[in-house]
């Protein structure tokens, strides 16, 4: 296997993941906003066009049409655009891969490729295949939009920027293509011009409150409150049933310690769902703004009373076993998680948030038998690799540990997998791989060698191992530079260069010569 990082991975940091405690957030105090109600969204990524006929009959008389005749190229894209609209990622790209496969080569094709490839997290392959569609439409709104969305989740701002330009041009008329380039615009930190944007969608549709929401944001991380609340009171004069809306106001009352105005605004947003599971997400985060101000009493009532109202909301649980945590109380969290992984054990958050007080506990057995559950749940997501292979590490199963870092690293290149990786190949003593991940890490993400000197001494022991002096003292010798000068480290790692020096080299084996062919 060859060893390289994503560009986008670079970023992240890996300090002591092997130690499996802090590898997920378990403080709620430090959570955002429930999913009933969520931040104002970025400009939409543009979904597929939705069918004149419900959905649950759509695609059952699409799926017919399919299996009746495999070469419906025309069922084939309509059964595609509704899976991706029901979020259905996975059955959504078999079926876009078999059009561009079968010579369906068009804009709308990679289109639907590119969104199902970023469904199933696929970021290289979706976007190609959002570039491949930008060069058959280039004027397209909808596939410039989320081929700028993408550039700027890929942390590329220049290339997001000079896409959401190009849409502008094409599209003065549409007001996503001003909400696009606001939002590209605020990610670089320019917000005056950002905020122009914003005002000028909202001058294309004054009923539309995205704009209002985006702008409030801006001056939210310019800690400029009062214009920020006075966006979001137009939001929701303009839309009083506007969750979005709604939540600025919360989130910005509760900013200012208004308790009373920040739970009266979370209780209209309780009434406006219909789903138990949003109507819990509002009371725990109603029991977030007492905890924050230490109203304890009022926060553990309104925990519970999630869990009152709805005992079959089994992440009603679960938030409380975090604000739990936070008060220290373990034996109580571990109630409540043991009780949010559900009769089935198939509730991911609370799985691994019990696996994480195990593992805080140095009860790596307990551990392991959460986060194992957690990635026969999730076998593609990374993370759940990465946490299992942290705990057997943790748990001195280090032949165990460097399958699931490389199960992780095989789904997404992280410096986390491939640090955790070459812990355990230098464990495991298997020198060769490990010489190959530590220099892949250092040549990858340099700046991370700086920060974290496992790396660079983890390379100079894999060196050592496979009998490669010269290679391991210049690891040293590099690592040398980046510890201070008196330090115990420097101390040692002078030690280790001077051992090296002593030890004589070993001549090398000559090879033996091949025995003469008989006349």
């Amino acid at each position: 296997m060859t060893f390289r990082l994503a560009p986008a991975a670079l970023a992240l940091t890996a300090a002591a993941l092997v130690a499996a405690v802090g590898l997920l957030p378990t403080n709620v105090l430090a959570k955002g906003a429930p999913a009933a109600a969520a931040t104002a969204s970025p400009s939409p990524a543009p979904s597929p066009t939705a069918t004149p006929e419900p959905l649950d009959v759509a695609i059952p008389r699409l799926e017919k049409r399919v299996k009746a005749d495999a070469t419906d190229k025309a069922a084939m894209s309509e059964l595609a655009a509704d899976y991706l609209q029901i979020g259905r990622a996975d059955l959504a790209l078999p079926l876009t891969q078999r059009l561009l496969a079968g010579g369906t080569k068009t804009a709308q094709a990679y289109y639907f490729d590119g969104l199902a490839q970023r469904g199933m997290g696929h970021q290289k392959e979706s976007l190609a295949d959002l570039e491949q569609a930008a060069n058959l439409e280039p004027t397209n709104p909808g596939v410039l939009g989320t081929l700028t969305d993408t550039y700027l989740q890929l942390n590329r701002p220049q290339d997001a920027e000079r896409i959401a330009k190009r849409a502008l041009t094409f599209n003065k008329d549409d007001k996503n293509a001003y909400i696009a380039y606001g939002q590209v615009l605020a990610s670089e930190g320019k917000y005056d011009e950002a905020r122009q944007q914003f005002d000028g969608a909202a001058k294309l549709d004054a009923k539309d409150v995205r704009p209002l929401l985006l702008e409030a944001q801006t001056y939210m991380q310019q800690n400029a409150v009062a214009l920020a609340a006075g966006l979001y009171d137009r939001a929701v004069a303009i839309d009083p049933t506007n969750v979005e809306a709604l939540v600025g106001k919360a989130r910005l009352a509760a900013a200012q310690h208004n308790v009373k105005d920040s739970i009266a605004t979370y209780e209209q947003i309780y009434k406006l769902q219909t789903d138990p599971n949003d109507k819990v997400a509002v009371i725990d985060q109603e029991a977030v703004v007492y905890a924050n101000e230490k109203m304890d009493s009022d926060a553990d009532s309104t925990f519970k009373r999630a869990i009152s109202e709805f005992p079959n909301v089994l992440s009603a649980h679960t938030a409380y076993g975090d604000y739990l945590i936070s008060k220290n109380d373990k034996a109580g969290a571990e109630r409540e998680f043991t009780a949010g992984v559900g009769p089935n054990r198939d509730q991911i958050d609370a799985l691994a948030r019990l696996g994480q007080l195990y593992a805080g506990q140095s009860q790596y057995p307990k551990a392991i038998d959460q986060f194992r559950r957690v990635a026969e749940l999730a076998p593609n997501d990374p993370r759940s690799h990465l946490l299992l292979g942290a705990t057997y590490s943790a748990n001195r199963q280090f032949d165990k540990a460097g399958a699931e870092f490389k199960a992780s690293y095989q789904l997404q290149h992280t410096p986390d997998a491939l640090l955790g990786l070459g812990q355990a190949d230098l464990a495991t003593h298997n020198y060769n791989e490990c010489a190959q991940v530590y220099d892949a890490l250092d040549k990858g993400a340099p700046d991370l060698s700086r920060k974290n000197p496992s790396i660079l001494y983890g390379l100079g022991q894999c060196y050592e191992g496979q009998r490669q002096p010269d290679k391991a003292k210049a690891a040293y010798v590099k690592l040398l530079g980046y510890v201070p000068a008196g330090s115990q480290a420097a101390s040692e790692l002078r030690q280790l260069i001077a051992q090296i020096d002593r030890k004589p080299a070993k001549p090398a084996t000559k090879a033996t010569p091949a025995p003469k062919k008989s006349s």
